[in-house]
């Protein structure tokens, strides 16, 4: 007879009402695929000195754009995946996708003549990444449909110049996953300057915000320089427990570092290591408030709102279903009470924004 072991399962919900929010607290990862005969493989480059010398030199200019970042930070490491030439399937980037699986990866760009297929193949990858809590964001051109997910950023773009001439959104990709990892803690992307390009696609105010509101992510040009409009992901249609501004790269970039501080620090410091005691709990309850004061005082989260403790409600509704008669019980032998392999704690804060919406009124006295 089969039993209900299975794995240990770690379990971080973000809802409305107390959504687990946290903000860069380090500059961040980027991997990109380039398509080169020589030097394939994983390389771990922390700067433009280790791009590997065996590469086009094509893809060496690529592989430097992913460097740049912006006046707001450059990223930590960029780890670059070189593949097989040739674009007739995807197998050469699914082989990609899986030796990068162990790496810490905040934004991901595919290949700059990346197909629609490869495409589809790195979208779901994110997707399943994201769905056992590994903190990538996937960076691709828009096509004739949205993703429609806040772990995707579409850049749509038709109009892009350089001193060079004409670039595809598919090319610029690696330049804007290396513009997000690079933003530091307190900062969002929004109007980061993007002074190699003379041009981008000419859209009214109107279309821009039309754009925007469609989960696009696109630049504009004031006349002096280029710059993002809005740092939005894809994400359209708002989830039920969700809330509107995890189509913000920025909010989400803070879920995504809060789940991945649960997540490796129950993995590699609490999972298996202690028996499961009401005392134990109350440790890893303190780690995590720790943690979140840290982000208070580095204005990340508002301070005095964020919190963590033993989840009653949940632990009341575990011990109910195992047959324990919780009808005596005080609230605290419910805390208390020994509860098998898991653990269920509740924690919350509310992220502050960046400063990104202004109304000033000037008086002529």
């Amino acid at each position: 007879m089969a039993t209900t072991n299975g794995l240990p399962v770690l379990k971080i919900a973000f809802e409305k009402a107390a959504a687990e929010v946290a903000n860069r607290s380090k500059k961040g990862n980027v991997a990109i695929f380039v398509r080169d005969a020589a030097s394939q493989g994983v390389h771990q480059l922390m700067s433009t000195a280790m791009i590997p010398s065996g590469l086009g030199s094509d893809n060496k200019a690529h592989v430097m754009t992913a460097f740049e970042g912006s006046d707001r930070g450059v990223p930590s490491l960029v780890y670059l995946v070189v593949i097989a030439t040739g674009t007739e399937d995807t197998t050469a980037l699914e082989a990609g996708l899986k030796s990068i699986e162990a790496f810490s990866i905040d934004y991901l760009a595919g290949p700059p003549d990346v197909t629609d297929d490869e495409m589809e193949v790195l979208a779901e990858w994110v997707k399943a990444q994201r769905a056992i809590y590994r903190p990538v964001k996937l960076v691709k051109p828009w096509k004739t449909a949205g993703s429609d997910d806040m772990g995707v950023i579409e850049l749509d773009e038709t109009g892009m110049m350089n001193a060079a001439g004409g670039v595809t959104a598919a090319e610029y990709c690696a330049r804007m996953a290396g513009i997000l990892a690079g933003i530091p803690m307190g900062m969002s992307a929004t109007y980061a300057a993007l002074p190699e390009l003379t041009a981008v696609t000419d859209r009214t105010t109107e279309e821009q915000t039309t754009a925007i509101n469609n989960g696009k992510l696109i630049l504009i040009h004031d006349g002096l320089q280029a710059k993002i409009a809005r740092a939005v992901n894809s994400l359209i249609t708002i989830p039920e427990n969700g809330k509107e501004d995890w189509s913000r790269i920025k909010i989400v970039e803070g879920m995504d570092l809060i789940s991945y501080y649960l997540r490796t620090t129950i993995e590699n410091e609490y999972l298996g290591r202690y028996p499961n005691t009401y005392d134990n709990k109350q440790i890893l309850v303190t780690a995590i408030s720790d943690y979140f004061r840290y982000l208070e005082r580095a204005g990340v989260l508002s301070a005095g709102e964020s919190y963590a403790e033993v989840d009653y409600e949940r632990q009341l509704l575990w011990l109910t279903s195992q047959g324990v008669d919780t009808s005596g019980m005080t609230r605290k032998e419910v805390l208390e009470y020994q509860t098998g392999s898991w653990v269920f704690i509740r924690c919350g804060g509310r992220l502050v924004d960046a400063m990104e919406d202004f109304e000033v009124l000037f008086n002529n006295l």
